[in-house]
Order: structure tokens, then sequence, then C-alpha cells
């Protein structure tokens, strides 16, 4: 690779940098919303689950979501109880992300900065 192509790669990084973790986040909704949450599950992404642990306060978030995302309240809260706000939370980050994105792109000073504002 070379050096002029190493460069146009990071900058381009660094303008797309909100836009690509927007996508990451959707696309995980997307894929919980596509889940069937009642059925077993092959794998799991947990790393505690990895190393032999039998609790982990973060277990059960996905289905919950997936619960939620498929109009099943109770069971979403029967999942884990904190499914609603990170689901919130994963839509406004997403909502801002996007927002960032395009006001730094539409900014029109000289000196563009990666400030939240």
């Amino acid at each position: 690779m070379t050096m002029r192509l190493k460069q146009q790669l990071l900058q381009f990084m660094k303008r797309n940098i909100y836009l690509t973790e927007a996508v990451l986040w959707v696309a995980g909704i997307v894929a919980l919303a596509l889940m069937q949450p009642e059925g077993d599950h092959l794998f799991s992404l947990c790393p505690l689950s990895w190393m032999g642990f039998d609790f982990c306060p973060g277990c059960g978030l996905g289905h919950a979501v997936s619960f939620l995302l498929h109009g099943q309240w109770q069971a979403s809260w029967q999942a884990h109880p904190l499914g609603l706000p990170a689901l919130v939370l994963l839509l406004r980050r997403s909502i801002n992300l996007v927002r960032w994105h395009f006001a730094f792109h539409l900014k029109p000073t000289s000196k563009q900065t990666y400030t939240h504002g």
C-alpha cells in the first residue's frame, strides 16, 4: 500500500467515522428485529459465558431488545429489565451520530473539527 493510499484511507475513515458507527448500530438493531428470541441460540457473544461464569449482568439484553421489537413487552421485561432503556440509548446514539456526521460535512468553516456539540 502506498503512503498516499494510506493517507486517503485514513482521511476517508475520519470523515465517515460517525456514519460508520451509526450504520453498525442500526444493523445490530435490524439483526435483533429479525431474530426469533423464543428459540435457542447457537452461541453466545458474552465473554463471561466463554469463561464459564453462570452470571453476567448483560445476558438476556439482546433477547429483551428483540422481544421489544416484536411487541412482546412482558417477555422483554422477563429477559432483562434494561431492554427498553438499551434500545432507546442505541436509537438515540444512532440518530446523534448521523446528525454529527452531516453537521460536520455541512459546516461552512474551513477548519473542520471532530467535536460533539
